[in-house]
C-alpha cells in the first residue's frame, strides 16, 4: 500500500534529486489465515539537500494496481480504498533522521493526511539508490474500513513493505 511508501529518498545520497520507481508489498491476516498483494507502480520525484537533512517531493502508489493473485480479493481492496475518488497514495518527504533510520514526512490515503515516521534501510551504489522500509499500517487511521468476507474481517493492522531505487536525475 502505500503507499505508501515510500521510504524511498533517503537522504544520505550525495545527489540532490532522485526518480523513484518501486513496488509496495502487504501482509494482512484473517480468521482463517494470512495473504498479501504487491503492487509495482511506486513512483514520484524527490530532492534531498544534505546540508539540512531535508527531503522534498511526491511519491505515489495507483491504489487499483494491488494484485494477490485472487481476483475478488483485489476487487474488494479496490472498493475499500474507494479508488474511484481516492486513486493514489502519496507520501511527501519532509526530512530523514540519519541516527534513527528514519524517513519523516506526509502519507495522504484515502482522503486523509497524516505525519509518519517509518524506518527506512537504504544504499547508494554507483548513482542508484535502493531503498526498504516495512512498518505497520492501521487501516482507521486513514478511515478505511477492514474488508470482510462471509463474516470474516481483515485485522485492522497491515504489514507494508516498500522497496524500489531512485536513479539521480
Amino acid at each position: 500500500m502505500r503507499a505508501l511508501v515510500l521510504t524511498l529518498f533517503l537522504g544520505a545520497a550525495l545527489a540532490a534529486g532522485f526518480r523513484i520507481t518501486g513496488e509496495a508489498a502487504y501482509q494482512a491476516r484473517a480468521p482463517l489465515g494470512a495473504f498479501g498483494g504487491v503492487n509495482p507502480t511506486l513512483k514520484g520525484e524527490v530532492a534531498y539537500d544534505p546540508d539540512t537533512g531535508a527531503l522534498q517531493g511526491r511519491v505515489c502508489l495507483d491504489l487499483a494496481a494491488w494484485d494477490s493473485k485472487e481476483p475478488l480479493r483485489d476487487r474488494h481492496t479496490r472498493e475499500m480504498f474507494q479508488v474511484d475518488r481516492y486513486p493514489q497514495a502519496c507520501l511527501e518527504p519532509r526530512s530523514l533522521d540519519q541516527a534513527k533510520g528514519l524517513l519523516l514526512g506526509t502519507l495522504e490515503l484515502h482522503g486523509v493526511r497524516k505525519e509518519v515516521a517509518w524506518p527506512v534501510r537504504y544504499t547508494l551504489e554507483g548513482g542508484r539508490l535502493r531503498f526498504q522500509a516495512e512498518f505497520d499500517l492501521l487501516l482507521g487511521d486513514y478511515g478505511l474500513k477492514a474488508p470482510s468476507f462471509m463474516g470474516m474481517r481483515v485485522q485492522e493492522k497491515v504489514r507494508v513493505r516498500v522497496q524500489g531505487e531512485g536513479v539521480a536525475r
